[in-house]
């Protein structure tokens, strides 16, 4: 599984994604996932199964989303309260019930 969170590419993204990794990693599952701006969407979603929108880029989902389904992909809103705590495995079973189309976006 292939990840793109779209954020601002500060420390809390590459934090969410040092806990998502190790969360996958403990169920012995296998997902790659780098944080990217949403500037550089393009560069990247043709390799990405799943688009995360953290929080903090929530004034972007138009263009986002715009993008995304240009591309055949429904971006995934993480909610604030997920991705301010920061926790691997919530995040994990949020991912993972995203594809069954519950927290698009």
């Amino acid at each position: 599984m292939n990840i793109l969170l779209v954020c601002q590419g500060g420390m809390s993204s590459s934090f969410v994604v040092k806990k998502i990794k190790e969360a996958f990693k403990n169920k012995g599952e296998c997902v790659h996932i780098i944080s990217k701006a949403s500037m550089e969407i393009v560069d990247y979603i043709d390799e990405t199964d799943i688009v995360l929108v953290a929080p903090n880029v929530l004034y972007e989902i138009e263009d986002i989303r715009e993008t995304c389904t240009q591309h055949g992909i429904t971006p995934v809103i993480l909610p604030m309260e997920l991705y301010g705590r920061m926790d691997g495995e919530a995040l994990r079973v949020f991912i993972i019930n995203s594809q069954d189309g519950g927290n698009d976006g």
